[in-house]
C-alpha cells in the first residue's frame, strides 16, 4: 500500500468528482441530442403518414379498398418520385421534360416493378397495401436495402396473407435506392424537374421566333447523305478497313503538300539572303596540343609582335589615298617662322606672364601692426558703428500714485508729453478704471502748473 498524505487525497478526490461530472454532462448531452433526432423523425414520419392517407383518399373516392396500374402512377406523381413520367387526374401518363429516353424507360420499369410486388400478379393490388410500400420506400430514416425489404416482406405478408417473392422486393428496393441516388444528383441520368423542363421550353421558344426556309435541293442532297451512310454502315469489315485506309492515305499527301511548301518558302528566302560565310575546313585548322604546348623563346614572341604592328601600319597606309605636293624651294625658317610661328610663341607667353601677376595679386595677404590683433577682434557691422545715440528727455515731473495697499505706480512726463494720453495709458498699463481718469488728468495738471511755475521763479 502506498502511503499518501491527507492533502493527496483530497486533490485525488476533487479529479474523481470532476470526472464524474463530466461525463455526467456528456451523457445528458448526446441523451438530448438523440432526443431531438427521434422527435424529428417522429414529426416526418407523422408528416408523412397524413399526406398519404389524403393522397389515398383522393385516389380511392368509392371506397373500394382496391387501386389499378394507373392510379398507382398518380400516387408516384403525388409524392413527386418520379420526373420523367406523370399521371394526371385523369390516370393517363405524360412525359415530363427534357429527359432522356433511359431515364423514361428506367421509372417505367420501376412502375411496372412495384405494382407486380403489390397485386401478386393481378389486375388491382390491396390500398393497405399501397400504403405499407410508399410507407416504407419514403421512410425519413433512409433505411438500407435490406431493412427496408425485410419490412416490406412483413407487413406485405400479414396484409395479403400469402407469401412474397422476397428476391424480387430485395432487387426492386436495391434498384430504387441506386434511382433515389442518381435523381439528385441529376448528372448521371440527365433528367430536368417538369416545371424547369416547361419553363425552358416556353423561353426558348419565345426567343427563336426565326423559321428559315430549307431548299428542296439541299432537303433531297440531305437524305442521299443518309442512305450512303446507313449503306457504308451494312457493309463488312473490309470495307470499314478500306475507308480506313484511304483517310490514311489522305492525312499523309496533305502531310506531303504541306512540308513541300515549307521547303519551297525556305528555298526563296534563302535566295533573298547575300550574306555567304567563309567556313574553314578542320585540314585548315592547327593541332590543339601543338597551338598550346609549343614552346616560343621571348625573343620569337617580341619578332612576331613587332610584325603584326608593321603589317597593321601597311595596311592603314595602304588605305590613305592622300599625297601632299612638296615645294623644291622653301624660305628661312629660322627668321620668318612658318606662318606667324613667332608672333604666336610670344603672344602665349605675354598671357602666361599677365595670369602669373594675376594669381599674385588675388592671393596676396596684407600685413601690418594691428593686423593679427584686428584679425581676432570680433565682427562688427558697420551699420551700427555709424548709427547715432538717441539720448533721452529728463521727465520734469514724477508723481507717485497709490493703486492698492502695496502697489504704487509712477507717472512721469515730460516736456512736450500730452497729458491725457499719459494717464490713459498708465491706466491701461495699472489697471485703473476709467472713472478715475478725469481726477487723475485734474490733479497732473495742477501739479505741471505748479512746477512751471516754480522753474520760471527760479530763471528769474
Amino acid at each position: 500500500m502506498i502511503n499518501l498524505s491527507v492533502r493527496e487525497q483530497e486533490l485525488i478526490e476533487q479529479i474523481c468528482s470532476k470526472n464524474n461530472k463530466q461525463n455526467k454532462n456528456s451523457k445528458q448531452v448526446l441523451c438530448q441530442q438523440k432526443l431531438i433526432s427521434q422527435s424529428s423523425t417522429k414529426l416526418l414520419a407523422t408528416r408523412l403518414e397524413q399526406k398519404l392517407n389524403e393522397i389515398m383518399q383522393e385516389i380511392d373516392e368509392k371506397n373500394e379498398g382496391y387501386v389499378n396500374m394507373q392510379q398507382m402512377g398518380r400516387i408516384f406523381t403525388l409524392l413527386d418520385i418520379f420526373q420523367a413520367i406523370s399521371y394526371d387526374q385523369n390516370y393517363e401518363m405524360e412525359v415530363q421534360g427534357l429527359n432522356s429516353q433511359s431515364q423514361r424507360q428506367l421509372e417505367i420499369d420501376l412502375h411496372e416493378k412495384a405494382f407486380a410486388i403489390i397485386s401478386q400478379g393481378k389486375d388491382i393490388a390491396d390500398i393497405q397495401a399501397a400504403f405499407c410500400f410508399f410507407r416504407i420506400i419514403q421512410d425519413p430514416n433512409n433505411l438500407e436495402a435490406t431493412k427496408s425489404a425485410s419490412l416490406m416482406i412483413d407487413y406485405l405478408e400479414k396484409i395479403l396473407e400469402k407469401e412474397v417473392d422476397k428476391e424480387s422486393i430485395l432487387r426492386f428496393c436495391q434498384e430504387f435506392q441506386h434511382y433515389q441516388k442518381t435523381r439528385l444528383s441529376g448528372a448521371k441520368t440527365g433528367y430536368l424537374k417538369a416545371n424547369l423542363a416547361q419553363n425552358l421550353i416556353d423561353s426558348y421558344e419565345k426567343t427563336h421566333t426565326f423559321k428559315p426556309s430549307i431548299n428542296p435541293i439541299s432537303e433531297a442532297l440531305l437524305r442521299q447523305s443518309y442512305k450512303r451512310e446507313n449503306q457504308e454502315s451494312q457493309h463488312s469489315q473490309r470495307s470499314s478497313d478500306s475507308k480506313v485506309s484511304q483517310l490514311y492515305k489522305k492525312k499523309q499527301q496533305s502531310n506531303q503538300k504541306i512540308n513541300q511548301l515549307k521547303l519551297e518558302q525556305e528555298t526563296q528566302e534563302m535566295k533573298e539572303c547575300t550574306f555567304k560565310p567563309q567556313i574553314i575546313s578542320k585540314k585548315e585548322l592547327p593541332n590543339v596540343v601543338d597551338r598550346l604546348y609549343k614552346v616560343k623563346t621571348r625573343q620569337e614572341v617580341e619578332e612576331q609582335i613587332k610584325q603584326n604592328e608593321i603589317e597593321k601600319l601597311d595596311q592603314e597606309f595602304s588605305k590613305c589615298s592622300f599625297q601632299p605636293q612638296i615645294n623644291g624651294c622653301m624660305p628661312d625658317m629660322e627668321q620668318v617662322g612658318v606662318n606667324g610661328y613667332g608672333q604666336a610663341v610670344e603672344r602665349l607667353r605675354r598671357a602666361n606672364d599677365q595670369r602669373y601677376l594675376r594669381e599674385i595679386q588675388l592671393n596676396h595677404k596684407p600685413s601690418g601692426e594691428n593686423y593679427e590683433k584686428v584679425k581676432r577682434m570680433a565682427f562688427i557691422p558697420p551699420d551700427m558703428l555709424q548709427r547715432s545715440k538717441v539720448q533721452k528727455e529728463i521727465p520734469i515731473l514724477y508723481i507717485d500714485i497709490k493703486i492698492g495697499p502695496s502697489k504704487v505706480g509712477r507717472l512721469a512726463l515730460r516736456k512736450n508729453d500730452n497729458v491725457e494720453e499719459v494717464v490713459k495709458s498708465f491706466c491701461k498699463v495699472w489697471g485703473v478704471a476709467l472713472q478715475d481718469y478725469d481726477l487723475l488728468v485734474n490733479q497732473v495738471k495742477e501739479n505741471l502748473k505748479n512746477v512751471v511755475t516754480e522753474s520760471e521763479m527760479e530763471d528769474l
